[in-house]
């Protein structure tokens, strides 16, 4: 079984489980208190991770495609209103432990800030990037309230095109060389799963909002997924 963990408001996680079918289970924060999970450490340091559903039947998660941030307040409705905070918090860090510790692949891993990888502000994105070497668009911030603002050049994002890296694979229209830069950004920022604006052509195309979100309803990312999970996507009956 195939897991996506996935906030509610995740229209492209949905349309993954929706294409995956049978073979894939969603699980947003609210759908998680209905499952059962268990980390067991023991004094040798060995840790086993398990899932089980709300009659305590095992769950065989063969993948975790990773699309949950933090769980905050908002995420947990179901809980008293004092103790939303709390509990986000506390779900948060067990799921963190739970992926951290988890033997089968998990796309994205953990990072201890956030469950889905770094949590980077663009501008650390852009310094990461630009040494995988990565022409990255230029970007400012302005404090205060100017009387005038100043103009300022708009960049042409004319024929700007999205390109999503999953693992070794790029899938987007951008130029091999560029496909295997951001993969290598994958790599550096360890977010197997990343997306980023392309504008352009050619090898030295410039890049922009890098983000651990990549589109999941694109055909040919959940087929990547897929395969960087170790399943063949011909062999998986899909619906489509």
């Amino acid at each position: 079984m195939l897991l996506i963990l996935a906030h509610a408001h995740d229209g492209s996680a949905r349309a993954l489980a929706r294409r995956w079918g049978s073979e894939a289970l969603l699980l947003t924060p609210g759908a998680l208190a209905e499952t059962r999970w268990h980390l067991e450490v023991d004094r040798d340091g060995g840790v086993r991770t398990g899932l089980a559903d709300a009659a305590g039947t095992p769950i065989p998660a063969t993948g975790v495609v990773n699309r949950l941030g933090v769980v905050t307040a908002a995420d947990v409705p179901e809980v008293r209103s004092a103790d939303r905070a709390y509990a986000g918090a506390e779900l948060t860090a067990f799921l963190l432990a739970w992926l951290d510790a988890c033997p089968v692949p998990v796309l994205n891993p953990p990072d201890p800030r956030s469950l889905n990888g770094p949590p980077w502000f663009p501008e650390q994105w852009a310094e990461v990037a630009a040494s995988a070497g990565l022409r990255v668009e230029a970007a400012g911030r302005r404090v205060g309230l100017p009387a005038a603002p100043p103009a300022a050049a708009v960049p042409d994002w004319d024929r700007a095109v999205r390109a999503h890296v999953v693992g070794d694979v790029c899938v987007g229209d951008v130029h091999p060389e560029l496909g295997r830069r951001l993969c290598e950004l994958g790599r550096l920022a360890r977010t197997p799963l990343l997306t980023a604006t392309v504008s352009g052509r050619g090898a030295h195309a410039r890049v922009r909002d890098i983000s651990a979100w990549p589109d999941l309803a694109d055909p040919g990312v959940a087929d990547a997924v897929l395969a960087a999970l170790g399943v063949v996507p011909d062999a998986m009956a899909v619906a489509g």
